[in-house]
């Protein structure tokens, strides 16, 4: 197993994306630390991951929480003595033109996804620094690299995640530390079924297949770093038009 030894730390890791991610890498022998807001779901999460032989924490935190983060960050090294991956995947959704967008609106996209980043980032670079090694991992979105329409407050939330942890690269390259970044699109994240050869099939990616890359950008050789990835499915994405 390709990181056997290693421990992750996953924001937004009771469901969805961030809980695939957590077996991905489980999968791949790392312990899991998974980071969430307290409550049922967290310890289901933690259970499904455990009842598979990965060896996995329950670290309950508000991202947005730099106190709650800390905590989190040093009840992980309490537990497995280390940090060596951590995947930003904590985030959410909204839509709307413009001039229909709430400053709530704005608030909740722009603190959870983008500052929602910060925390995590400054609490767990400072063990990453003094190991001078390990894998940060941000899950963007394709608005992250192009407009989008009726979401623009969305996508200027992940454009600023991208500016972030691009700048974190550059700080942090010399430290043998690698920063990637993932932009799914279209993802299944309910878990619904959908026909194999079907028309959804072709427009959507199940969080299983994003997970997968993200634990193939984890297990990379320690002297090879992975940029930034797109992942989208063949029927959707971005394409020539005309």
């Amino acid at each position: 197993m390709k990181l056997d030894g290693q421990v992750a730390f996953i924001t937004g890791a009771s469901r969805g994306l961030g809980l695939a991610i957590g077996r991905a890498l489980g999968r791949e022998g790392a312990a899991v630390a998974c980071v969430a807001r307290p409550g049922a779901e967290l310890g289901s999460a933690v259970a499904s991951l455990t009842g598979t032989g990965v060896r996995a924490l329950a670290a309950p935190a508000d991202i947005q929480r730099s106190d709650q983060v800390e905590r989190a960050v040093q009840a992980t090294l309490d537990a497995f003595g280390r940090i060596d991956i951590v995947v930003l995947n904590a985030g959410t959704w909204q839509g709307a033109p413009l001039h229909e967008t709430s400053e709530a609106m704005w608030d909740q996209l722009i603190d959870l996804n983008l500052k929602g980043a910060f925390p995590t980032l400054r609490h767990t670079l400072l063990h990453l620094l003094a190991r001078r090694r390990g894998t940060i991992v941000g899950i963007s979105s394709l608005g992250g690299w192009v407009g989008q329409p009726n979401a623009s407050v969305y996508a200027a939330s992940k454009w600023g995640l991208r500016g972030l942890l691009e700048s974190v690269a550059l700080e942090v390259k010399a430290a043998g530390i690698r920063v990637s970044i993932v932009a799914p699109h279209s993802i299944n994240s309910a878990g619904r079924p959908i026909t194999p050869g079907s028309e959804e099939r072709a427009h959507t990616l199940e969080t299983a297949e994003i997970a997968d890359l993200v634990a193939h950008i984890c297990a990379a050789p320690d002297h090879v770093s992975i940029g930034n990835a797109t992942i989208w499915p063949v029927g959707a994405g971005i394409r020539a038009e005309g």
